[in-house]
């Protein structure tokens, strides 16, 4: 970890806005959002469908689909800004010091080349006039990683690997130049549990290993709750809570949180129907007045159709974007 700079955070996202225009005028994806991940620290990041989670790592990359783009805010790598808008410089910066693992592999993964060739045209990129080393340090991602017989599985193809052996080789390509910053957009979410409980444990080895810090993007609360030190609920493309993972699993403050955790069965506990919360998450060009979950909130107030409650310290660092942030309903 050679990038890592005393004193910064490994990845630090400030004010950060992602707009896409339209006919109906400029649609916000994102809005405002600000975070920060120590380096060896996980941040899970949770929300409904579009809340703006997959967008929020898309702007970091330097990703975002055309035609959207950062309209605003700071993204620093262990304090050195990123200039998302030019191509040549992220190129170099993706994979060396920053690398996502997408959700579905089987369609992140080039179908035609081997997971060899993959990981290793991952590490010559950043390593030119090196190409005789990619391969050993292919075959020695591709075992840190836990692929049985790493020499056979360097030379086959994506479709002849399971799902979870698959996800293992995204993370591989993902690794293979020990970034400061690893991403990961919904990593588990087609695998079966004894798949994904591998897959959480072989991210934090790898954490451990690397020293690198994780963004860790789900929907499911259960898989968050146990990779995440610090957890950030996003809903309509804003974090309306963000807090110690402990904290907000015992003590979520804002309503919306605590409709996510209600919705998560709990073993031992037999109800006739788990809760739901009602209603979508609203089109970022039709949003409600005031707070943007206010037409779905069970504690509604007038002030809240009125004003857009900031993102405010609720004591211990427990940040939450609510009037009336702890009390239930």
């Amino acid at each position: 970890m050679d990038g890592i700079t005393p004193g910064h955070p490994a990845l630090s996202v400030q004010d950060l806005e992602v707009t896409f225009p339209t006919r109906q005028g400029n649609l916000r994806a994102v809005a405002g959002v600000s975070y920060v991940i120590e380096p060896g620290r996980t941040l899970g990041i949770v929300g409904e469908s579009g809340s703006g989670k997959s967008i929020t790592a898309l702007a970091v990359m330097g990703l975002v689909p055309a035609p959207g783009r950062r309209s605003r805010g700071h993204i620093c790598i262990a304090g050195d800004e990123l200039d998302t808008d030019n191509d040549a410089a992220m190129t170099r910066i993706r994979g060396a010091r920053v690398s996502m693992i997408f959700q579905e592999p089987m369609t992140a993964l080039n179908p035609v080349l081997t997971v060899g060739a993959q990981i290793s045209e991952a590490w010559a990129l950043h390593h030119p006039g090196e190409d005789d080393a990619a391969r050993d340090a292919s075959l020695d991602m591709l075992a840190r990683v836990g692929i049985p017989e790493p020499t056979r599985r360097y030379k086959s193809y994506p479709h002849e690997m399971s799902g979870g052996m698959r996800q293992r080789v995204m993370i591989a390509v993902a690794l293979a130049c020990q970034p400061e910053v690893l991403i990961a957009d919904e990593p588990t979410t087609a695998l079966d549990v004894t798949i994904q409980a591998q897959i959480i444990d072989l991210m934090a080895e790898v954490q451990e290993a690397f020293g690198m810090a994780i963004q860790f993007i789900s929907h499911n609360l259960g898989v968050v709750s146990e990779i995440a030190d610090d957890v950030a609920v996003m809903y309509a493309g804003r974090i309306v809570e963000r807090a110690g993972a402990g904290d907000i699993f015992s003590h979520p403050l804002h309503p919306y949180t605590q409709a996510l955790i209600a919705t998560v069965p709990r073993i031992g506990a037999h109800v006739p129907r788990l809760p739901a919360i009602k209603g979508t998450v609203p089109h970022p060009l039709a949003l409600p007045s005031g707070c943007p979950f206010s037409d779905r909130c069970p504690r509604a107030v007038p002030a809240c159709r009125e004003a857009e409650p900031a993102l405010t310290d609720h004591g211990a660092g427990h940040l939450a974007a609510c009037f009336r942030a702890g009390e239930r309903s």
